[in-house]
């Protein structure tokens, strides 16, 4: 009786290697930025409860509630700040919710380090394409964090899709 040797031949192994190996370069890079812009969301899920109080008293108070607001916020840091999150800010004068990204691991802390420099969020309130002021207030608040538009130093590709895609 034959003795039939069967298996995968070195080369056919080499080339499976070598795919998998391209494969793991394209996948690896996109993944870190992947899990960046993860972290970065935190951000943007935390300035969603913000925008609400913003919102809020602008319609009840004007610009005299946003800095009511900003002052709330300013004097609750601790409360606002998470393992990612290092501050939070409301401009008094303008509305604008701005997220300061932890970038240096500290204490109990991890931070986003890839972030470096640019790591603020910035989400800027505007009704018909305007800046809110007591004397534009009719209609409904856009948040605008595109780079291009309110102040974000996040990089692109960082940014979460509803700041990406704005026009």
């Amino acid at each position: 009786m034959k003795n039939v040797q069967k298996g995968f031949t070195l080369i056919e192994l080499m080339i499976v290697v070598a795919i998998i190996g391209i494969l793991a370069a394209v996948a690896l890079p996109a993944y870190q930025d992947y899990t960046i812009r993860a972290k970065v969301s935190e951000g943007a899920i935390a300035a969603s409860s913000i925008k609400i109080g913003v919102a809020d008293l602008f319609a009840n108070r004007g610009l005299a509630g946003v800095a009511a607001y900003a002052t709330e916020i300013a004097a609750d840091q601790a409360n606002l700040q998470t393992d990612k999150i290092e501050a939070v800010a409301v401009n008094a004068a303008t509305g604008a919710i701005t997220i300061t990204y932890l970038t240096t691991a500290a204490g109990q802390r991890e931070g986003i380090p890839q972030l470096a420099a640019l790591n603020t969020l910035v989400y800027l309130p505007t009704i018909g394409g305007n800046a809110i002021t007591d004397a534009n207030s009719t209609g409904s608040i856009v948040w605008r964090c595109n780079p291009n538009q309110s102040g974000t130093t996040i990089l692109p590709k960082y940014l979460p899709a509803e700041c990406r895609n704005e026009a």
